[in-house]
């Protein structure tokens, strides 16, 4: 769903990677780096063969060199380029500082990709010769260290731009999730449920925005870490129910409730906080709830 927010950020993609850059996205978990970034390779015009990596704890060299063995032709003995003549090949790395570290402090996966930037290739360890990788960038994504990820050395990020993707603005929000659930409300009872998206999803982005600035995580309650992720689970829970489950306002009401009490109520993990939350979300429901219909 197109917003100012995504739009920006697809142009300054664009721009780098047509220069010759490679990008760092970066941002806290759920701001949506991947989305975009996915986005705008899938939308790209033929130039660009987009081909995607996701990292994890366990990722080993090994996986890395077979990614690119395996998206890349070879066209010699020692030499590795994308499969269509004129095109340029484009990996996607995503949660680059997810891999652990080995001994000494260093991540193998991280560099290996820093040797393929910094020489232009890497050694087969095999078969003992040196493969050269031709015109291939690359956009990472990561989230800041903490909660397994690591702090990456200063000798790949040096290799990228970094474009830093900040919490979507309450005006995107409302833009993306509005059109979502209107569009699924508009096959429901003739349509005439759909109204009532834009009010919907006005309380729930402002439910939202008071869970994540009044329940902060601790070290006992290391799990209060809310993001868009829930946002848009709220949604996808209402999306879940069929054409006939929702018969009229009322229902709708009920499910909103039912929903945004499941995503962030349910986590809370005593009395206190539930019935904090209970007073916080008050205001904000019932705007919702006693609007003349």
């Amino acid at each position: 769903m197109p917003t100012n927010d995504t739009v920006k950020y697809k142009y300054l993609l664009a721009t780098l990677i047509n220069k010759g850059f490679n990008v760092l996205l970066s941002g806290e978990t759920g701001v949506g780096k991947s989305v975009i970034a996915k986005d705008f390779l899938m939308t790209s015009d033929d130039s660009i063969d987009p081909a995607f990596v996701n990292f994890s704890g366990k990722t080993t060299c090994k996986n890395l060199q077979d990614s690119f063995e395996g998206n890349l032709d070879q066209k010699r003995k020692y030499l590795l380029a994308p499969k269509v003549l004129g095109t340029h090949k484009i990996f996607l790395i995503d949660d680059v500082n997810m891999p652990q570290l080995e001994t000494y402090g260093a991540q193998p996966p991280c560099e290996l990709l820093r040797q393929v930037i910094d020489q232009g290739g890497f050694w087969d360890v095999k078969k003992l010769l040196f493969k050269f990788v031709k015109d291939t960038k690359f956009i990472a994504g990561c989230a800041p260290p903490g909660g397994g990820r690591n702090a990456v050395s200063p000798r790949l990020f040096r290799h990228f731009n970094m474009i830093w993707v900040p919490d979507l603005s309450q005006a995107s929000m409302k833009t993306i999730f509005t059109a979502i659930l209107r569009g699924n409300l508009e096959l429901k009872q003739g349509g005439g449920l759909s109204v009532f998206a834009e009010y919907v999803v006005k309380s729930a982005v402002d439910v939202y925005q008071k869970t994540i600035h009044d329940f902060l995580p601790t070290p006992t309650k290391c799990h209060y870490t809310f993001n868009l992720r829930d946002l848009s689970k709220v949604v996808q829970g209402m999306l879940m129910c069929r054409n006939d489950d929702i018969p009229d306002k009322d229902y709708l009401v009920s499910l909103f409730i039912s929903e945004t009490y499941r995503v962030f109520r349910d986590r809370l993990i005593d009395d206190k906080d539930r019935q904090k939350f209970s007073e916080m979300s008050h205001d904000s429901l019932e705007n919702f709830l006693q609007m003349d219909w």
